[in-house]
């Protein structure tokens, strides 16, 4: 009888752990909670990578910053955004379109990148958020890009 008491105990401490854990997942989350190796306040990355989609079968413009300061701009314009995660297959992204893409990558390979005609953020091609208060301000990225344009 007490083994039976212990084993439904667990199983209930389990069931509401992961209830947690769904709650927790599904709620949206400031930038700062979706970086987990930030350290001190200090910017993970080091570089940003823009790749511009090819007009009429022309192949993708790629260029590369490594102002200290532009990744620090761009990441102070992601923490006035909220997050939530999501599933990548419910995503209907990849179709015939090419997307704008922002890459930030960290000197351990790591790399967050920004969709922004969709407004998703995807963390090591694993983890998906989308913002929650949107959409990204256009207007903002465009002179973001324009400003770092070789």
């Amino acid at each position: 009888m007490k083994i039976r008491g212990v084993i439904l105990a667990l199983l209930v401490a389990g069931g509401f752990y992961v209830m947690i854990q769904s709650i927790d997942e599904a709620a949206s989350h400031p930038f700062e909670r979706l970086q987990e190796h930030q350290l001190n306040g200090l910017s993970p990355y080091s570089f940003i990578t823009f790749r511009q989609p090819g007009l009429q079968n022309q192949q993708a413009v790629t260029w590369r910053v490594d102002q200290g300061e532009e990744v620090d701009r761009l990441l102070q314009f992601l923490q006035t955004y909220d997050y939530e995660r999501i599933d990548p297959d419910t995503l209907q992204l990849f179709d015939d379109q090419p997307l704008f893409t922002i890459d930030l990558h960290d000197e351990e390979g790591n790399r967050m990148t920004i969709l922004i005609e969709e407004g998703i953020l995807i963390h090591n091609d694993r983890l998906y958020y989308k913002v929650v208060n949107g959409p990204l301000q256009v207007d903002w990225l465009t002179e973001f890009i324009l400003s770092n344009k070789p």
